[in-house]
């Protein structure tokens, strides 16, 4: 087992195969149903609510961060990525994550957005992974879907 395996255990279906590197190392996001961020209110809609709608922890429910804070990097809010294990992660990037701690020193190696350092980030209640802080000329947390809710 790798050092990658044993901070990402594998689940749900198996093991995903490496990715070839002439193909780049990102793919369109799989449709997914519940995790894409709404449509943007229209002043007096009713669905004004839904931009403010918490993201939480999978695992322990905690407050993570809101809709309020999806951003959009290199034109997308959600990425598809494989890590050097080849390990896919489909993750959605936020401007602030109070409810996610960075843990570790930033690297940039293997970087999946040039320019961009990144550390871990932990739900700061129960500690699950839930992703990555990246920094460079700004920053952001790209966090990983399958763990919010």
């Amino acid at each position: 087992m790798t050092w990658c395996e044993r901070l990402w255990p594998i689940t749900g279906t198996g093991r995903s195969r490496p990715v070839d590197p002439r193909l780049g190392r990102t793919r369109p996001p799989a449709p997914t149903s519940g995790t894409a961020r709404p449509p943007a209110a229209h002043p007096g809609d009713q669905s004004a609510h839904l931009e403010e709608q918490a993201i939480l922890c999978a695992v322990c429910k905690a407050r993570i961060t809101d809709q309020r804070q999806a951003t959009a990097i290199d034109g997308h809010h959600e990425h598809a990525f494989f890590n050097p294990a080849g390990i896919a992660f489909e993750i959605r990037c936020f401007r602030a994550a109070p409810g996610a701690i960075p843990r570790g020193g930033a690297t940039a190696a293997f970087t999946w957005f040039p320019g961009y350092r990144w550390r871990f980030v932990q739900c700061a209640l129960c500690r699950t992974h839930l992703g990555w802080l990246f920094t460079g000329a700004d920053s952001f947390h790209g966090l990983i879907a399958s763990l919010l809710r």
